[in-house]
């Protein structure tokens, strides 16, 4: 599987994942990065990309006052971008056949458009008059080459190297987590419980529209479930929250599904533990910081 997400580059006043706006991308804010004199880029994804890219462009652009970048990438095969600033939001655009949509992935949430068809110089003028806005210095050259190569290259690599070529002087790594995600009793939150209420949810909300009754009611797990996920993802990156806390509304969260299906609650692990880079991903995504 290759990668999926979205990709946002932006100047905010504090931390970009507390920035008003940056919520219409996704809330999953998984990786953060810094790259030079205030701009930073986040890693985000939502429930059920693909997002609009444009609404949520143009409102961070003018929440913060500055030129917003975007991206989605859908399975490392293609991507998606759009650029803002506080008084324009570009067309979306296809990367990297610019001229029309891939035919294969859906780019856009269910109802909006689709990218329109470009030629690579007219990307290119958009992108150089990007950086400009921004004050960088984008190497029109270089964004040439990562429009039009030739060999294969993983979306997301070409993405990263787009940012470069916008003129950032740097990548950074990934800024460090405060709650380690990817162990136990946050995992089970995140990569189970959460996804299966949401999409029980979206199986009633689906029946209902085609005036059935839903097989099952709403479990009480569910709401808490999504409520917990969606805190456990802003927690990231504030260093005064209560891990601990954290930890136990998981747990307690765990066995009440648990019991809603029929089984034995599973005992609590031992102490927590720190992040597992590898487990995490975070060794895979400082591979593409340049510093």
């Amino acid at each position: 599987m290759g990668y999926w997400g979205t990709v946002v580059v932006a100047r905010p006043d504090g931390l970009l994942v507390d920035q008003d706006d940056v919520g219409g991308f996704g809330y999953r804010h998984r990786w953060l990065r810094e790259l030079s004199d205030g701009w930073q880029l986040l890693e985000t994804s939502g429930w059920n990309d693909p997002p609009d890219l444009l609404a949520p462009a143009g409102a961070l652009a003018t929440s913060t006052g500055r030129p917003v970048f975007a991206a989605y990438v859908s399975d490392g095969d293609c991507a998606v971008m759009a650029t803002a600033t506080p008084d324009e939001v570009g067309p979306l655009t296809h990367l990297w056949d610019t001229d029309r949509p891939c035919g294969v992935y859906r780019h856009q949430p269910r109802g909006l458009p689709e990218p329109v068809g470009r030629t690579a110089d007219e990307v290119i003028a958009e992108l150089m008059a990007w950086s400009a806005a921004a004050g960088l210095r984008a190497d029109a050259t270089r964004l040439r080459a990562v429009l039009g190569h030739e060999h294969p290259v993983e979306a997301d690599d070409l993405l990263f190297a787009l940012v470069k070529a916008l003129g950032v002087a740097r990548i950074g790594r990934t800024r460090p987590w405060t709650v380690p995600l990817e162990q136990h009793p946050f995992a089970s939150v995140t990569d189970i419980l959460a996804s299966r209420a949401r999409a029980e949810a979206a199986y009633r909300q689906a029946a209902v529209e085609d005036g059935a009754e839903p097989d099952e009611p709403e479990a009480p797990w569910e709401a808490a479930a999504i409520r917990l996920e969606e805190e456990l993802w802003a927690s990231l990156y504030r260093p005064e929250v209560d891990v601990a806390g954290l930890a136990r509304r998981a747990q307690r969260l765990r066995a009440e599904y648990d019991v809603a299906r029929g089984r034995r609650p599973r005992p609590p692990h031992g102490p927590l533990s720190r992040e597992h880079p590898w487990n995490s991903g975070r060794v895979w995504a400082d591979r593409r910081a340049t510093d």
